[in-house]
């Protein structure tokens, strides 16, 4: 084993050894491995893929001028200073499991001899009687193979702590309330002082040595200075629309995805976990590709992921991305089986009367399965401003394309329609209309309302609308318009809204309905969702409670049903029973109504509920 000997070197940061260590594995050719063992200037040393900004605590690190350095290997972040010894190996390459662990086990056996009983742990910790004081890391390079870590020997607690952001799951896995009490500086259980273990390390482990004046200097600065940019240590963290953690036993793992028309724009994955080959070209493998599990598994088997992450499954990396996927129930229930010639018998004569007067519901246009039991009950929802929508979320059986110009006959074709079915409840949405930036549709939703207002004002009125993509004074001319009923559909939990919802939020829909009850609290707000698309009964539970908190007051809660093979593939199909569930948990957490089944689509029995009949 080289140790190359750097104890008269004058520089004392990060960026130096990192450089030193690159120009190792890239420049520097000899038959042995080699090894160094270093200390440098209070540092927060950053893994390859984690996110800077998350993992330390700016304001300390800047008030206590700790440096910021982001490292070539994965892993977590780690703080160091002159109290913490930095050790280096650099060596070839083997085709065996245990390179990395071969070369920890030189600090530990160096350290028993020294009565140190060290052990290691974990996926890369050194551990003496269970307290942590060696956090461990490598990276590849070609054929070489660079495996470094740290010691503590009396180093700083107090800027440990401070510095870094502490994983909560980490904290809690081991059982503890502090740092302090999962960590040690091994100077506390030696008579050996600093210099005198550093000398003992470097004895047991090198065979012979070089002093560091004998290397390409110039050239190992040149690689140092990509370790004092900015844009290296802290990179350019671009906003996301979609962000999910989860912790597997080969590390934390972070997938920031930016979705737009349903296919990746750009995929990111953060973590501290190892690598095994360029994460960016794993990255990369899913630009332009559907945000679909499907996709996902296509392009996985031409990238596989234990090639690119240490440890890390198929299953899991499609777990991050899509959530934990629950067993499906193959064929699709009785309950759920609905004769289609004989809906479409029984309502010829309304398709003739809609036909005629150049109108459309969504029943219709979406396939509904309830649409004779709502017309019964004289019950419609007309969609207005047209049949194409300028979004394409992965669940709509409504045309997605350029929209025609809005007709503005519409609102009377609506009156005389309502007035022929005699309608005593209407329902009015429409297609999503982002191409008119003026108002987004809303005042031609206005000019319905007040149409009807106008010519059947026995019949009450309930719009379904677009989210105006968050535009205040859109929403608040459809609520000046006073209809009976604003219902805006969230449709899902937050975490599926990427890849399902086409350039929709959450957020701006919630936002919507607040601001409904914000300029009229008397109008009833409402919302639907749809189950079965890899949702949680937490995650359900945690939406239905923020749709309470924005004053909604009536729910719908049904079954996805794929429209076509085109369409996202229904993940699990809902018993009867759970749906039960939902319906009474709504109905504690004090929805007016909660309309709960298979069935249920977003205007289903609308005229009940506006009534609050019971079900």
């Amino acid at each position: 084993m080289l140790y190359i000997d750097t104890t008269e070197n004058t520089i004392h940061t990060c960026a130096f050894y990192f450089g030193l260590e690159e120009y190792l594995i890239k420049d520097f050719s000899h038959d042995q491995d080699v090894f160094l063992l270093w200390t440098v200037d209070p540092t927060v040393m950053i893994g390859r893929h984690q996110v800077t900004s998350v993992e330390l605590d700016q304001e300390y690190v800047d008030t206590n001028h700790i440096q910021v350095v982001r490292r070539n290997s994965g892993g977590g972040a780690v703080y160091t200073d002159p109290g913490c010894f930095q050790f280096s190996f650099i060596t070839k390459k083997k085709n065996h499991p245990d390179i990395f662990k071969t070369h920890v086990n030189h600090i530990i056996n160096a350290l028993h001899k020294v009565q140190i009983n060290a052990e290691f742990t974990g996926r890369n910790d050194i551990l003496v009687n269970g307290r942590k004081f060696s956090g461990n890391a490598e990276y590849i390079y070609k054929d070489k193979l660079v495996v470094h870590g740290t010691i503590l020997f009396d180093s700083n607690m107090e800027h440990l702590i401070g510095a870094l952001t502490p994983d909560k799951s980490k904290l809690t896995k081991h059982a503890i309330s502090s740092v302090e009490s999962r960590v040690i500086n091994i100077g506390t259980i030696t008579d050996l002082t600093k210099d005198e273990l550093y000398q003992h390390l470097v004895q047991e482990i090198a065979t012979e040595s070089m002093p560091l004046r004998e290397l390409d200097l110039d050239r190992i600065h040149q690689y140092e200075q990509k370790f004092h940019t900015d844009e290296w240590n802290y990179g350019k963290n671009p906003k996301f629309s979609f962000e999910r953690t989860m912790k597997f036993d080969s590390g934390n793992y972070t997938v920031h995805i930016d979705v737009k028309h349903n296919h990746v724009q750009q995929l990111r994955i953060t973590g501290d976990f190892f690598s095994l080959q360029n994460v960016r070209e794993f990255e990369m493998a899913f630009r332009d590709v559907a945000f679909t599990r499907q996709a996902f598994v296509d392009v996985t088997k031409q990238h596989r992921v234990r090639l690119y992450f240490h440890g890390l499954k198929r299953g899991e990396f499609l777990e991050l991305i899509f959530g934990k996927r629950t067993k499906k129930q193959k064929e699709k229930p009785d309950y759920l089986k609905v004769d289609l010639k004989d809906l479409n018998r029984q309502t010829k004569k309304i398709r003739a009367l809609l036909e005629q007067h150049n109108l459309h519901t969504v029943c219709q246009e979406a396939s509904c399965p309830n649409q004779m039991e709502c017309f019964s009950h004289k019950t419609a929802t007309f969609m207005i401003l047209g049949t194409r929508c300028t979004r394409n979320c992965a669940f709509c059986d409504v045309a997605q394309g350029r929209p025609l110009a809005v007709d503005k006959e519409e609102p009377n074709n609506i009156l005389r329609a309502v007035k022929l079915m005699k309608l005593q409840h209407v329902v009015i949405t429409s297609v999503t209309r982002d191409d008119l930036r003026g108002d987004y549709g809303s005042s031609h939703f206005v000019d319905v309302i007040k149409t009807i207002q106008q010519g059947a004002p026995d019949t009450t009125i309930e719009v379904l609308v677009p989210d105006f993509m968050g535009d205040y004074v859109s929403i608040k001319r459809v609520v000046d318009a006073k209809p009976d009923v604003i219902n805006h559909n969230v449709e899902t939990i937050e975490r599926i809204y990427p890849g399902f919802r086409d350039r929709a939020n959450y957020q701006r829909s919630l936002t919507l309905l607040k601001r409904v009850k914000e300029i009229d609290s008397s109008i009833l707000t409402k919302s639907g969702i749809m189950l079965g698309i890899g949702e949680t009964k937490e995650e359900v539970i945690s939406l239905m409670k923020d749709l309470r908190a924005v004053g909604c007051d009536i729910l719908t809660i049904g079954q996805y049903l794929q429209p076509s093979k085109n369409h996202r593939e229904v993940d699990e199909y809902i018993s009867l029973e759970t749906f039960a569930d939902y319906k009474d948990i709504g109905k504690q957490l004090g929805f007016q109504f909660v309309a709960s089944g298979p069935m249920v689509r977003s205007s289903y029995e609308a005229h009940k509920q506006f009534k609050g009949e019971s079900e």
